[in-house]
């Protein structure tokens, strides 16, 4: 019986002097991949704010030590940095060759992020949710560079867009003929247990319908960007709401909280090079005084059967220097990827 081994994770946001995020949790992550066996590594989004300044960790994430494949999707915030374009960042989302959501199946100019690949009997299919509708010229628009959000004014943010959400039915209608299994990965949700992308009704009737057409084409739906950690079952699509690597609790303005506290900070020339590693203040970082990390990078290693069978095996860890966000904060979260099991589709 066909089944696929996958590593995930979702918003590592990497930044120098940003967060507290360093190459070595990317490596980390892919040293349980390895010691896991995973086939390959996915990303949800966010896993890089300033994909042209951080030469050193796409080098990490696409020329890997273990040689593992790696599909990423766009957050809200890969082109958040000057000069960060869609032309630039769309090829560092993936090391291998997939089918991108063009008219001729290829990456032309950059400005489709959105894909999919098969591989053992599945097909990945890696969404962008970064659209909005502007109803003064009538156009959906997509996050542009130097943002994390949508133009002022739009409506319908964090959208696929009409284009897209037809690609993604002609996609899964296209799997659900040819016998294939398929997990969509994006970066807002399509659940609507918690916080979701504004089509998701559509999303789910398209689901509901290539399930018909073939029972177990799509077996599961899996998002980052909330930075929190849910598992859902619905429709018998399991949805996951993959928690944030290190970046456990934001809020938007407080005190300091973290004051003498440091960590292993490494610099890096401008090809990515490393230069120096040393004891960096986590007050130092101008995102620290809105921001709680947990103490070790969290990941989830996931196994999907063809027949539905699907085992999240997360992981747990602690808050950094047993330092705790407020207990009535408008983001709780705790630091924790929680493991399931899901029974095949014939047992349910």
């Amino acid at each position: 019986m066909n089944e696929i081994k996958f590593t995930a994770f979702a918003d590592l946001h990497y930044r120098k002097g940003m967060y507290i995020a360093t190459v070595d949790d990317l490596r980390s992550i892919f040293r349980r991949a390895v010691n896991d066996n995973s086939d390959f590594v996915i990303h949800l989004g966010d896993m890089c704010n300033d994909y042209i300044g951080s030469p050193e960790l796409i080098k990490a994430y696409i020329e890997n030590e273990s040689d593992k494949a790696v599909y990423g999707i766009y957050g809200n915030h890969e082109l958040e940095s000057a000069n960060n374009s869609m032309a630039f960042v769309t090829p560092l989302l993936t090391n291998r060759n997939v089918i991108w959501g063009t008219e001729e199946g290829t990456i032309g100019d950059g400005y489709i992020g959105y894909y999919y690949f098969d591989t053992n009997g599945f097909r990945f299919v890696m969404t962008d949710t970064n659209y909005s509708y502007n109803p003064q010229k009538n156009v959906w628009e997509h996050n542009a560079t130097c943002s994390y959000g949508p133009p002022n004014g739009n409506t319908h943010i964090c959208a696929l867009g009409p284009i897209q959400l037809k690609w993604l039915d002609n996609v899964l209608c296209d799997a659900a003929e040819k016998g294939l299994h398929c997990i969509v990965c994006s970066h807002t949700s399509f659940s609507k247990t918690w916080t979701h992308a504004p089509e998701t009704n559509e999303v789910q009737e398209i689901f509901k319908k290539v399930n018909k057409i073939k029972q177990g084409t799509v077996l599961m739906s899996i998002n980052g960007h909330l930075h929190s950690d849910h598992i859902a079952l619905c429709d018998d699509v399991v949805y996951i709401d993959l928690n944030t690597v290190r970046n456990g609790v934001w809020l938007p303005s407080v005190d300091k909280h973290y004051t003498h506290e440091t960590f292993q900070y490494t610099e890096y020339d401008e090809k990515g090079n490393e230069i120096d590693t040393k004891d960096r203040l986590i007050s130092e970082l101008w995102m620290s005084p809105q921001t709680w990390y947990f103490t070790d990078p969290v990941s989830a290693t996931i196994t999907v059967r063809e027949d539905g069978k699907i085992a999240i095996e997360g992981m747990e860890t602690n808050w950094l220097e047993g330092i705790i966000p407020p207990k009535d904060c408008m983001f709780p979260n705790e630091p924790i990827i929680s493991s399931a099991v899901f029974v095949p589709l014939n047992e349910r």
